[in-house]
């Protein structure tokens, strides 16, 4: 009997750590995520990156944002288990209260590996299409002249030995 019990709170203690592993990469990667979103382009980017993620125009993820106070990553998370589960935002976010996100993934039955997954290739594309912006700002700044070009003088004296 004491072996059943002791397995039992090893197990759940096992448990409860890998819950809260979960929790705290989800978190990070949404923290992650939201620190992308620096600047105006960025937050643009990051927007645009969530919206191709989630398949939610933008508009609505805006909307949404500024209904709910939901940051970039939340965005991702919410709309994501919205569209596994069937269920709504507002009802997920219903469920959400005073619960982590993996908590919540797992109550919807949905894996928290599987959001955390999505949350990430969100922050590939941004950082993507960051990297692209800052290529394609560099190739601009190197094509522009630094002062302007003047006109060439023709060369007076002796050419080529003649």
């Amino acid at each position: 009997m004491r072996t059943l019990i002791l397995f039992l709170v090893v197990s759940f203690c096992g448990a409860t750590g890998v819950f809260a592993e979960d929790e705290a990469t989800l978190n990070q990667a949404i923290a992650t995520l939201n620190g992308q979103a620096k600047t105006a382009v960025d937050k643009k980017i990051v927007l645009g990156a969530v919206a191709q993620q989630t398949n939610v125009p933008e508009k609505t993820l805006e909307s949404q944002m500024a209904a709910t106070h939901l940051t970039y990553g939340e965005l991702v998370v919410a709309n994501s288990l919205a569209q596994g589960s069937g269920q709504a935002v507002t009802n997920i976010l219903a469920l959400k209260k005073g619960k982590g996100w993996a908590e919540v993934s797992r109550e919807v039955k949905i894996s928290p590996a599987s959001v955390l997954d999505r949350v990430r290739t969100t922050q590939k594309v941004v950082q993507m299409s960051q990297t692209k912006l800052k290529q394609t700002e560099k190739m601009k700044k190197s094509n522009v002249p630094d002062s302007p070009i003047r006109a060439s003088t023709p060369m007076v004296g002796r050419m080529g030995g003649y």
